[in-house]
């Protein structure tokens, strides 16, 4: 049985037969900041935790990279983090054993950066790593007979409201030759974690649409929905991921709302 637990934002805990994984940790599930040195609540819990455990991480951005996930190999010492290149920029210190920085370091067996168009693979999952319309990676795994997509910042971000029209066509253009990259690689997924942001504004959904149209993909899982300004605004940045009717394709698919999914 495969179980995928939302964590926060963009952060999600895949747990399968052969191996655990976490992608772009950024706060608790509550929220709160997580605590150096300490094991966060999810990895408590884990129904095998002497499974392989890998840490994702796509970009340096502080809503999906935290580096607190470095302090996790005190529980977890052969946990192996798969991070982008601008990721490895950020945190040199933490993987430069000559570097003075006094924290968590990360030994060089521990870690592999990977850029778009790298794979990492190993007895237990591959990692194909793609372009994003931001920065860093988005991810397609594979794990057994399991497809799994986790976008990082990959998304239509063509904020129709504040752009000219040929910004727009030049943000979708941007989108779809990644997209055909990957459905090229990857024509079907059974995991797909995808950006679904009203901040975006007018036609916030378009992303989502068209990934979802180009790809078969079995269940789709929003995310990258808690930034907000005021409760309020967050409560319709949660509505509006979910509004399926929006973005769905109808004729294939399941579309989930985040929280602790079994997957036969």
């Amino acid at each position: 049985m495969t179980q995928l637990t939302y964590i926060y934002h963009d952060g999600f805990l895949l747990e399968t037969p052969l191996c655990n994984i976490v992608f772009d940790f950024w706060r608790l599930p509550s929220g709160e900041e997580a605590t150096e040195g300490e094991m966060p609540c999810f990895l408590q819990h884990l129904a095998n935790p002497s499974l392989p455990l890998y840490i994702l991480v796509s970009h340096f951005h502080k809503d999906h990279f935290n580096p607190v996930i470095f302090s996790w190999l005190d529980f977890f010492p052969h946990a192996h983090f798969i991070i982008s290149k601008d990721t490895a920029r950020h945190a040199r210190h933490h993987l430069r054993p000559d570097s003075m920085y006094k924290g968590h370091k990360v030994p060089e067996t521990n870690y592999t950066v990977l850029r778009p168009g790298e794979t990492y693979s190993d007895a237990h999952l591959t990692i194909r790593a793609f372009s994003s319309t931001d920065t860093g990676n988005s991810y397609a795994l594979t794990i057994g007979d399991l497809r799994v997509f986790h976008a990082g910042d990959l998304n239509a971000w063509m904020w129709k409201d504040e752009s000219t029209e040929k910004e727009v066509m030049e943000a979708i253009g941007a989108y779809e030759k990644i997209l055909k990259e990957i459905a090229a690689e990857f024509p079907t997924f059974d995991i797909a974690m995808f950006p679904v942001d009203s901040r975006i504004g007018t036609d916030w959904w378009e992303g989502a649409s068209r990934f979802v149209r180009a790809i078969n993909v079995k269940r789709f899982i929003p995310m990258h929905f808690e930034l907000a300004d005021t409760p309020k605004q967050l409560q319709q940045r949660h509505r509006d991921a979910l509004d399926f009717l929006a973005y769905a394709n109808h004729s294939r698919g399941e579309y989930l709302s985040p929280g602790r999914l079994l997957i036969p």
